[in-house]
């Protein structure tokens, strides 16, 4: 998940996220089920179950739909490199995405990218063989360090097209980082026939989102809120899958019965994936 500006220290380290205020790759691992989050995020995040209660579906809902979208590139597009930026932590009671991606192609290449030096070390320790997964530092706004970085490393072959996920992240960057422009920026960087799959929370589908955006605030990543019209501003020059940008529960669900029973109702964020120029 996005860290706020000025999250490395003195040495150039990435410094390690501040235990006493709520940060979301451990808020998210909360509401997960995960254990691997403190008293200050359980608090928040009761705080906000007390607003939204189905606060656990929305977020399982998410990693639902990066599922689908990581089984529609791989196994439908023929994409075998993803990018997944913004990781967080190991998904404590859903498959993480290099076990979606090898499950249907086993050399599928996978890095991912977290901001969080925490959330790099556990997925490093816990989920690389560093010959199909790979694991480090980087931040989405400086997206051209991000593909320099994956390079230098053999993460992945930037001759060949790239499958970047940015899943509960876009809604972490407030308006001066300039979303729209770090999205075209990577996209420009991006080899051809690459694909970006996103999310992002907006009111348009839940007017409670603006209590949820005001709990948060109160945390180190702050989310934002944005509408459909800002979103598909921000997606505009990339060639978007059908259904287009849509409630993630309505991005091709696997149907009556399957993982997304229950969600359809309670859905807050958009979501797409979307083919590069």
């Amino acid at each position: 998940m996005a860290q706020p500006p000025g999250s490395s220290g003195a040495s150039g380290r990435p410094r390690l996220p501040d235990g006493s205020t709520p940060h979301s790759t451990r808020t998210y691992d909360y509401l997960l089920g995960g254990k691997d989050n403190y008293e200050a995020d359980r608090e928040l995040m009761e705080e906000n179950l007390a607003l939204t209660p189905d606060a656990r579906v929305r977020v399982r809902a998410q990693r639902l739909f990066l599922a689908r979208a990581v089984r529609t590139l791989v196994g439908g597009v023929g994409i075998r490199q993803l990018l997944d930026i913004g990781c967080g932590l190991p998904m404590p009671l859903l498959e993480n995405v290099h076990e979606i991606a090898h499950r249907i192609a086993p050399g599928t290449r996978v890095a991912y990218v977290d901001n969080n030096p925490v959330a790099v070390a556990h997925m490093g320790a816990l989920h690389t063989d560093d010959v199909h997964t790979a694991a480090f530092h980087g931040d989405l706004r400086e997206p051209e360090a991000i593909l320099r970085q994956a390079a230098k490393i053999e993460a992945l072959d930037l001759t060949e097209p790239v499958g970047v996920l940015l899943v509960s992240v876009l809604h972490c960057l407030p308006e001066e980082d300039e979303p729209a422009a770090l999205l075209a920026r990577l996209c420009a960087v991006l080899p051809p026939g690459s694909h970006v799959v996103a999310t992002h929370i907006s009111a348009d589908l839940d007017p409670r989102v603006a209590d949820v955006v005001r709990v948060w605030a109160k945390g180190a990543t702050p989310m934002v809120s944005r509408t459909r019209a800002q979103l598909v501003r921000m997606l505009d020059g990339l060639e978007l899958l059908e259904p287009g940008l849509v409630p993630i529960h309505d991005w091709r669900p696997d149907g009556p019965g399957g993982p997304q029973a229950g969600v359809t109702a309670t859905g807050n964020a958009f979501g797409a994936v979307g083919r590069t120029p």
